[in-house]
């Protein structure tokens, strides 16, 4: 029954009004203590029905009543016999005793029955919820089991996703207040009511849909994991399968590359002064076109070794003087067209490093240069101690690293637009992999002046020593 305290005390007026005048024609047979017990029963019928006030309103009234009318003296507030002043102080206390008690389980029954309706409204939501299988039902299926609960029109709005778009169910005025659809770290939309006739929203209406709201934004945040866990499921196949297409492609194109080298160098062994310089030309192009290939290939390898785990750094004390200039004589060749300086800080110490992968990832930032800078620009290497760290850097002046790529350089298969032809993009990745696994850091980033500027940084560690230089003289 709904709440009108004033409609509520105007009916047990005209309830304690009636059996007053009713009274009157049975009073006179049964007597005036036996009235009495219909008061009684008038107070408790009228609590049945009433709040709280209003039966304690109509015990009071009640025991006026049949002291006025009916207790001698009558039409009069004086009771001159004793036992009925007893009389009527225990049924004052009686009726408002039973007043009370008659309200208070009228009361638990109504928050019975409400908590009934609420546990099914929202098992009636989460059941339909879960049968929701896009963003787009979820909102329909939420606005419609809202609008039947509480017979109000409703909109369900989400607050712009990945479009950068809100979506909204029709049905409310945008200016109600709206409840937030909040999943405990953000909040996803709202709900908003719009109550017909002027009729506004109690209490328990906005506690229930709040509880709305949270199985709504619980729904949301489901369909959000169940399709990030189906797009990670998917990734991780699609990973699985391209490694296993590469190292089977990789192990497969090492016997014909191997062929290809031995068959060229036999016929630059065997070639006769009498070859033109076409075919001299055509010779050298298939020797280097091999060699290019038989390092796509071997990185290939070498980063499904990282992936798996297998790469494991033998860390042994080793020269980084020795290293750098061991790299840079190496690749000399592939840089004869560009302007090519090496910068090595003196008394360099003697440090712990895996030199083979040091010098695979040195390598590969170099041949990295040489491919992507034109003919006729600068590549510079240096290599120093800073900050307990030794750091060397390969610095070019081509035409730098795009913005948008910079971010995700080093990672698998990454080549910038309008790339030469001959990578697989494979390079970088090794490099980082190769300097991680020994506890270092690579960076890459664009020069002020032009070009690009890669630093691999190792950790020098507490036992090194002392330069190789400086120990020549000791000895």
């Amino acid at each position: 029954m709904e709440s009108r305290p004033l409609a509520q005390y105007l009916a047990v007026t005209v309830a304690v009004g009636l059996t007053t005048g009713a009274a009157f024609f049975f009073t006179p047979v049964v007597g005036p203590h036996a009235t009495a017990l219909v008061f009684l029963l008038t107070v408790v019928l009228a609590s049945l029905f009433v709040d709280r006030g209003p039966a304690l309103f109509a015990a009071a009234l009640s025991a006026l009543s049949w002291d006025y009318f009916f207790l001698a003296p009558v039409f009069a507030f004086e009771i001159h016999n004793f036992e009925d002043d007893m009389l009527f102080a225990m049924y004052f206390v009686v009726a408002l005793a039973l007043g009370q008690l008659t309200t208070r389980i009228k009361r638990q029954q109504e928050q019975e029955k409400e908590r009934e309706r609420r546990a099914t409204a929202l098992y009636l939501l989460t059941r339909e919820l879960t049968e929701a299988r896009t963003v787009e039902e979820i909102l329909a299926r939420a606005r419609a089991q809202i609008e039947a609960t509480f017979q109000m029109g409703a909109a369900v709005t989400l607050h712009g996703g990945r479009d950068g778009t809100a979506r909204t169910t029709n049905g409310a005025d945008e200016k109600a207040p709206g409840v937030p659809l909040f999943n405990g770290v953000e909040n996803l939309g709202e709900i908003r009511l719009r109550a017909g006739g002027g009729r506004g929203v109690s209490h328990a209406q906005r506690l229930l849909l709040e509880s709305f709201a949270q199985q709504i934004a619980l729904a949301l945040d489901r369909l959000r994991l169940r399709e990030l866990s189906e797009q990670t499921r998917l990734l991780m196949e699609s990973e699985r399968l391209s490694k296993a297409l590469l190292d089977s492609m990789s192990h497969e194109l090492r016997t014909p590359i191997a062929a290809i080298k031995s068959a060229t160098e036999t016929l630059l062994e065997l070639r006769k002064p009498g070859l033109s310089g076409l075919q001299d030309q055509m010779i050298a192009e298939i020797g280097e076109a091999t060699e290019r290939l038989d390092h796509v290939v071997g990185n290939a390898l070498e980063l499904n070794r990282l992936e798996s785990g297998a790469v494991k750094p033998i860390m042994n004390e080793c020269d980084p003087a020795e290293l750098v200039h061991l790299c840079c004589a190496e690749i000399e060749a592939r840089l004869a067209r560009h302007r090519f300086s090496v910068k090595v800080a003196a008394h360099l110490p003697i440090m712990k490093m895996d030199f083979v992968l040091t010098r695979s990832a040195l390598s590969n930032l170099l041949a990295n240069a040489a491919m992507h800078t034109p003919a006729g620009t600068a590549v510079e290497v240096s290599a120093r101690v800073e900050s307990s760290q030794f750091v060397i850097t390969v610095g070019d002046r081509g035409p730098g690293i795009d913005a948008q790529l910079l971010p995700r350089i080093f990672g698998k298969f990454a080549r910038a637009p309008g790339a030469p032809p001959g990578g697989a993009g494979l390079g970088l990745s090794l490099v980082k992999g190769f300097i991680e696994a020994q506890g270092g850091a690579v960076a890459a980033e664009n020069q002020a002046g032009g070009g690009a500027l890669f630093t691999i940084r190792l950790p020098l560690g507490k036992e090194a020593e002392a330069p190789a230089a400086a120990r020549e003289l000791l000895r």
